[in-house]
């Protein structure tokens, strides 16, 4: 059987594409959890029968760090990461050890038999029984979570809401600013109101007393006669 009649088929030499609203990830570098580079998107293998990417080709770089020989292999494409900011594809889960483990990838080779050695390699959930003799896997292979396309935007889901709460947080300092700015603007006024009132008071007790010192000066008063009447006049009143 000809290769662009099976199941799984290369992007590249289908008559499908990558989805508007999705990234085209072919040629982004591949890196583990530390940021070490581990190789490059080469391909997409694309799911004719469901339109869906089900793996990525990567193409492993010698890596002395993660003991990585240069080798082409499939990665469920639900193990892949999309990096928020750079154009990096994140294997957070898939250890140095499996990634040798993996099958070499040959085009030609896309079936049930290649599919079952790379789940068993990650050994995650339990796929479904495949015969030897099985060309193709059935649509129920996939209902796993690592070919879940989703997972590939989480961290850019969770920078989204990040931002999100950081534009909330924005708004209440700005709130709170201003809730701050009133209230200092309210004590200013009742500082302003009390000196007012301060003032007023002590004016009504100068004309008070310039009253009583001149109706002291009429009577031709001593000192201590005027403070002995006012203080008389205090006690009756």
């Amino acid at each position: 059987m000809a290769n662009k009649k099976k199941r799984l088929q290369e992007l590249s030499g289908s008559d499908f594409e990558i989805a508007k609203h999705q990234p085209d990830i072919r040629g982004w570098e591949v890196r583990n959890i530390s940021g070490l580079l581990i190789g490059k998107v080469q391909e997409l293998i694309f799911d004719s029968v469901a339109h869906k990417v089900r793996y990525m080709v990567v193409s492993i770089a010698d890596s002395k760090e993660l003991q990585l020989e240069k080798r082409t292999v499939l990665v469920p494409i639900g193990l892949a990461i999309l990096q928020p900011k750079d154009d990096d594809v994140i294997l957070e889960e898939v250890t140095p050890f499996q990634l040798r483990a993996l099958p070499k990838y040959h085009k030609d080779d896309l079936g049930a038999k290649a599919e079952r050695a790379i789940v068993e390699v990650f050994g995650k959930g339990s796929a479904p029984v495949v015969s030897d003799d099985d060309e193709e896997v059935g649509s129920d292979f996939y209902n796993q979570d690592y070919f879940n396309e989703d997972n590939m935007y989480r961290r850019r889901k969770d920078g989204a809401t990040t931002a999100t709460t950081s534009n909330l947080e924005q708004q209440k300092i700005i709130s709170d600013r201003e809730k701050l700015n009133r209230e200092s603007l309210l004590k200013d006024e009742r500082k302003n109101d009390e000196i007012r009132n301060s003032s007023t008071n002590s004016d009504v007790l100068n004309n008070n007393e310039n009253t009583l010192r001149d109706d002291q000066i009429r009577r031709g008063e001593t000192d201590e006669e005027y403070i002995k009447r006012a203080r008389k006049n205090l006690d009756n009143n």
